[in-house]
């Protein structure tokens, strides 16, 4: 590489951004970017880590989520952006402020941002002048988004801080609305809490970004609510905490001038719950939002970005003949009130799945797609991951190996697409000067491709990107059908885990139009793997005008320190490039790179990958081609795909964190996967990986682990169910294929002080008996009952009273761990080992006396059992004779006790009808009777039910998870045709033609919950019979990180066609389907 024609980067830190900060004594600090856009706002107190009042850091070259608006109303109507990525101001800093001033069809305004000098509180004042010949009606609106917790905690995933957060629309006698906001999560023993108000009245309100932007401005440019609209005036807790304030209106003469002035009042600890009393916090505030204050240097033009003046580009829809030439045969149609909006396409074996632009624009939950590479049936160090989002992310958090620590490209961390800089992206220039390419008119999914399809006026462009399935490669293509266009690609690069927190290195090489990117020595995935690369090539060089840093993105090309890498071409009609790399060498990457930039075809790229996914999917029986596509058989790729990114590569669409294994998880849904298709090595190899996880003086496992080489990272804790999973995944994969010699593999264990692997190994058989050795300990005193802990598999009860850790006992947990030692014994019977077996069948004897001793009680089994040390009676929880909680019935205890044959078959025909008449509701089987109580957030039995203000996930009660196992309750007590019914439910193809109030979702992936669409936690406790009575929107949750895809295949496969193995022996015909 020639140094005439590279040069070197490094990714920046925060101090390298140009920052301009304010601050004061309180600790709290608010900066802004060279380009008037907000970055951040923290506070540090004395001797605490800081925490990030905003939600999202902003862009160098565009901005943030935070922003205010003007709404002129009147015959000459707009809405312009005062601060925020789009206005067009003059951006100045001083001691104690910062300033934006400018002018817009004719209306001057300037806006101040000044921290109090002494408190945790800041003020926004904006002034405007009517500087037209007619009377404007006007006001103000002002959007903060609202984190509330440590930057690394946010960045991990804002959709789950945003579910923490309390709101309350407290009136106040002068401010009007004023939004309190809670953080419900401990940030290091603290509760930040945030209060935003206006001084000369609010009228309505708003708490979260979907009320404000929503779905509908994926492909808009500014928000779609004018002057004369008023925002809901309502709290809505979902997944983007951004309260906002509109002002009173004002109608300004000409010449006249006004202002309003909003303030942020900050609390670093707010123990107790947001409440009317909170108002007196704000006493004297409007005294000091009058407080002179120094005054600002003159305004300076502020550099702008190309980004930041380009409009979303216009598409048309695709529809009739376009349609029906690029789709002829169309099946699986699905339509709202006669517009298609999705379908899906006969792909061989496989299928291909389209949405059109419609529904990107109707559902809260964005279209995307996690893409893999190569053909690893287990993690490793060679796949690549990248995710695709319909609104124009042609790649975020592209990785290779370590899904959270090796990114390229940045996540994409909004779902409305406010934020436009983040990931791969893609600016056109088809005469009209630079568009962003966004939502599409259609987009189709493959199971490791994407195809954006815009249709505009005079010509169709199609962006492609193919995850290859024989190498650690991803390539685009961009391909215009009429006339040439320009093209401007840009990403944001990390090199690490989160945004500006580790500096890599970026070459350019400006003769063979190549990038390449490395990792810094100073941080984990740099000292692990040294020879770590990535490079960027492209294949159509001639189309390529020049490639480059940030400059790319600014008119007058001089460059920023932005960790942008961009590449422009000239007017064309085919630009391809690709991504390569290697975690481990250097010179393979560098083969990789020349291979892919002589061109490789699409098709070649997609074949193993294909060969791949048919292989995965070999061991179902094919469908007749006469009988199309049903949603049943339509599902069964997708759930594999879904399965494999969660073993593979584990993280989803809204969880983008994972990079590791959850103990829980991996026994479940993956394993139950492999042995269901009949992939036995692999489901081997999952078992000698876990039981060599397992820790060798406390004999149990971590919650969760990452593998070599970050094994040290994992979770400091576990649930009380966490130690017996190991032991269920054994019995699954031994009782499935016979393999007895597993018992003798022989593995280390994990050093309890330094995570280390033990020179020791013992079998496996060994390590389980370390395993039942455990278990016999934590048996609650003069029972054989395992304790509580610190879980069960019902994440949102954790045990907020240390008491209930050592006393209290999950029935679950008990059945879970009665069915394992019955069928341990079994399988040691077989192995020749009958004494042992003996024990262990005497054991479960006694455990299952004990059970139906203190946990049933009038026939019913509660969720829990609280033991009293100094008394003999147990107070059930979650029971019919509960006083505590307001809780009668739990789902889960009951369908494990049937899994697990805990039941008599009377107690398991009464419990079946139990939950048919207290849990089962239309759109499938609820955890819980009814919602734990809220009471804005502060815990006192149970963490995360009593702390989230978001009614989804767990928390909103129908988690799919939970419910396939109610089907395969069903199935083992012989209602196969019951089962299949209630599997229909957990099908995001067939779930919208069953139930009419299930709302529009992505069809392709698996949803982890089905969440009844109540605003708040109050109104689903208050309106709770409208659940059962099929008068409430149910919405699907986050998607395909979960286990529940294995889990439904499995339930499919072995229950619903009936191809089960005993010992490695069929034991059933298939049956027809």
């Amino acid at each position: 590489m020639s140094d005439a024609t590279s040069r070197e980067f490094v990714t920046p830190r925060d101090g390298q951004l140009g920052l301009r900060t304010l601050s004061n004594p309180a600790g709290l600090s608010i900066s802004a970017l060279p380009n008037g856009a907000s970055f951040s706002v923290a506070h540090r107190p004395e001797g605490g880590g800081a925490v990030m009042i905003n939600q999202v850091l902003g862009s160098p070259i565009e901005g943030g989520i935070g922003r205010i608006w003007l709404r002129v109303g009147g015959e000459a109507s707009f809405v312009a952006q005062l601060v925020g990525p789009r206005a067009k101001v003059d951006f100045a800093t001083g001691e104690s402020q910062f300033a934006w001033q400018g002018r817009t069809n004719g209306i001057a305004h300037r806006v101040t941002l000044r921290l109090d000098p002494e408190a945790t509180r800041w003020f926004w004042q904006a002034e405007i002048t009517n500087g037209t010949d007619r009377a404007i009606p006007c006001d103000i609106v002002l959007a903060q988004d609202i984190g509330l917790g440590g930057r690394g905690f946010l960045m991990g995933s804002e959709a789950y801080a945003s579910q923490y957060i309390d709101h309350r629309a407290a009136r106040h006698p002068r401010f009007g609305p004023v939004i309190l906001s809670r953080q419900n999560l401990s940030q290091g023993g603290r509760f930040p809490w945030h209060a935003l108000g206006c001084v000369e009245g609010a009228i309505a309100f708003a708490t979260d970004a979907i009320q404000l932007f929503g779905p509908a401005f994926r492909e808009r440019d500014e928000i779609g609510i004018g002057f004369g609209t008023d925002l809901p005036g309502s709290v809505w807790q979902h997944e983007l905490a951004c309260p906002a304030l509109q002002s009173n209106p004002t109608t300004l003469a000409p010449g006249a001038s006004t202002r309003w002035t909003f303030f942020s009042h900050f609390e670093p600890d707010h123990p107790a719950a947001s409440d009317d009393a909170d108002l007196g916090r704000l006493d004297g505030i409007a005294e000091a939002a009058a407080a002179v204050s120094p005054a600002t240097a003159a305004p300076a033009t502020s550099v702008r970005s190309l980004l930041q003046d380009a409009p979303p580009q216009d598409v048309l829809p695709l529809d009739g003949e376009p349609l029906a030439k690029l789709y002829p045969t169309r099946e699986l149609e699905e339509r709202s009130a006669g517009a298609l909006l999705s379908f899906f396409v006969a792909d061989g074996a496989l299928n291909r799945h389209v949405v059109l632009a419609e529904k990107e624009l109707l559902v809260a939950r964005r279209h995307g797609a996690i893409l893999r590479s190569g053909q690893a049936m287990m993690p490793d160090e060679a796949t690549l991951a990248a995710t695709c989002w319909m609104h124009g992310v042609f790649a975020a958090q592209l990785t290779i190996g370590n899904t959270s620590f090796h990114k390229l490209f940045s996540v994409s961390r909004d779902p409305y697409n406010i934020t436009r800089a983040s990931g791969l992206r893609i600016l056109i220039d088809a005469g009209e000067g630079w568009r962003l390419l966004s939502v599409p008119s259609a987009f189709e999914i493959g199971l490791s491709d994407c195809r954006w399809i815009y249709q505009l006026a005079d010509r169709t462009v199609t962006v492609s990107a193919i995850a290859s399935g024989a190498e650690a490669a991803m390539q685009w293509r961009v391909e215009v059908d009429g006339p040439a266009a320009r093209f401007l690609v840009f990403g944001q690069v990390v090199l690490g885990e989160r945004d500006y927190e580790q500096s890599g290195r970026i070459t350019i090489d400006e003769t063979s139009k190549r990038f390449t990117f490395q990792p810094g020595p100073d941080w984990l995935w740099g000292q692990n793997f040294p020879n770590a690369v990535y490079h960027l090539v492209t294949s159509t060089p001639a189309a390529v005008e020049v490639v480059g840093g940030d400059e790319l993105l600014y008119d007058d090309g001089a460059p920023r320190g932005g960790p942008y890498v961009a590449l422009r071409t000239g007017a064309t009609k085919e630009l391809a490039f690709a991504v390569v790399g290697s975690m481990t060498d250097a010179a393979e990457a560098r083969n990789l790179a020349d291979r892919f930039a002589a061109s490789i075809d699409d098709a070649a790229l997609l074949a193993p990958a294909d060969a791949f996914w048919n292989t995965l999917l070999g061991a179902l029986p094919e469908t007749p081609e006469a009988d199309g596509l049903s949603a049943e058989r339509a599902i069964l790729p997708w759930l594999a795909h879904d399965a494999m990114i969660h073993l593979t590569v584990p993280h989803g669409l809204e969880q983008y964190t994972g990079a590791a294994w959850g103990t829980r998880d991996v026994c479940q849904g993956p394993l139950e996967f492999m042995l269901a298709l009949r992939h036995d090595e692999t489901a081997r190899k999952i078992l000698t990986t876990l039981f060599a996880e397992q820790y060798r003086t406390r004999g149990d496992w971590p919650q969760w682990f990452m593998l070599p080489p970050y094994s040290n990272i994992r979770a400091g804790e576990a649930h009380g169910d966490i130690v017996v999973w190991p032991l269920k995944a054994l019995c699954d994969y031994v009782e499935a294929t016979g393999d007895f010699e597993i018992l003798d593999v022989r593995l280390p264990w994990r050093r309890d002080e330094d995570l280390k692997p033990t020179d020791e190994h013992g079998t496996i058989r060994e390590h389980v008996e370390l395993l039942l050795a455990t278990v016999k300990e934590r048996f609650i005193p003069g029972t054989h009952l395992i304790r509580y802990g610190e879980g069960d598999w019902n994440d949102s009860l954790q045990p907020a009273d240390p008491h209930l850790r050592d006393w209290m006992v999950s029935s679950w947990t008990v059945a879970l761990l009665y069915e394992q030692v019955g069928r341990y014994a079994a399988i040691l019977e077989r192995a020749g080992d009958p004494a042992e077996a003996a024990a262990l069948a005497s054991l479960a004897g006694v455990m299952r006396g004990d059970v139906n001793r203190y946990l049933i009680r009038d026939g019913v089994i509660a969720g829990y059992g609280l033991f009293d040390p100094g008394h003999d009676r147990v107070e059930l929880l979650l029971h019919p004779s509960d006083r505590r909680t307001g809780l009668s019935y739990s789902l889960i205890p009951m369908t494990q006790a049937i899994l697990g044959g805990l039941f008599t078959a009377a107690q398991t025909r009464s419990h079946l009808e139990l939950i048919r008449q207290q849990l089962l509701d239309p759109d499938g089987a609820r955890l819980m009777d009814r919602p734990v109580a809220y009471h804005g957030g502060v815990e006192t039995l149970f963490r995360r039910a009593e702390s989230a203000a978001f009614f989804g996930r767990e928390i909103g009660l129908m988690y799919v998870h939970a419910h396939l196992r109610y089907c395969e309750a069903l199935a083992i007590s012989g209602d196969i045709d019951g089962a299949r019914a209630a599997l229909a439910l957990a099908n995001p193809i067939a779930v919208t033609e069953l139930l009419p109030h299930a709302s529009l979702r992505q069809r392709n992936t698996y949803f982890s919950s089905s969440d009844a669409a109540f605003h708040d936690r109050y109104r689903a406790s208050a309106e709770w019979s409208r659940v059962r009575d099929g008068k409430i929107a149910v919405d699907g949750g986050w998607r395909i990180y979960s286990s529940g895809p294995g889990l439904y295949t499995q339930i499919f496969v072995r229950r619903i066609l009936g191809m089960r193995r005993e010992f490695g022996s069929e034991v059933e015909q298939s049956r027809e389907v």
